[in-house]
């Protein structure tokens, strides 16, 4: 699934059923405020925090530096998430789109490496935990979020997915 061309790396998926449930029964112990707020119910600011807080524990549990927010990255991936749920596809470019590189670019960020992953979530599962505990359970998406690097991230969040009621994710990663 992961597309690599230089230093660019991309990975998608989507995720509900088991590995979720499990993933909401350990709701309380990951110490990042809202890890387990649903999409639906919390602010899209809350949720975008969880997910950087969640993937940093991650980062810090296999000794690798935290990702620092960044507002350009932040806003590629916001504006991807919000295409793809007005557009109605899941993927990392829409036919005729733009690539990651110019969603970059357009939102005033460069750098020399950068990757993306994207999920969706549908129903009560639809929390950052749920999503980011999908991503260390897909390799390519794991090798994007473990790698050290990127130095800087940006996370972009819709309440809505190709489900219905639930959550589109995008990950935007990169390196100055």
């Amino acid at each position: 699934m992961p597309r690599i061309r230089g230093r660019l790396s991309v990975a998608a998926m989507f995720s509900v059923g088991a590995l979720a449930l499990s993933a909401a029964s350990s709701a309380q112990a990951s110490g990042c405020h809202g890890a387990g707020a649903n999409a639906a119910s919390a602010s899209a600011s809350k949720l975008r925090a969880a997910v950087l807080c969640l993937v940093n524990k991650q980062r810090r549990a296999h000794g690798v530096g935290a990702l620092r927010a960044n507002k350009r990255l932040a806003k590629a991936a916001g504006r991807h998430a919000r295409d793809m749920r007005a557009h109605n596809y899941f993927d990392h470019q829409r036919p005729g789109g733009p690539d990651l590189t110019t969603r970059l670019a357009r939102a005033g960020w460069s750098g020399h490496a950068w990757g993306e992953n994207i999920a969706y979530e549908c129903g009560p599962v639809a929390t950052p935990r749920v999503t980011v505990r999908s991503w260390m359970h897909s390799p390519p998406h794991r090798s994007i979020m473990l790698s050290s690097t990127y130095r800087q991230a940006g996370v972009g969040v819709t309440d809505r997915a190709p489900c219905g009621v639930g959550a589109m994710w995008v990950l935007d990663v990169g390196r100055k």
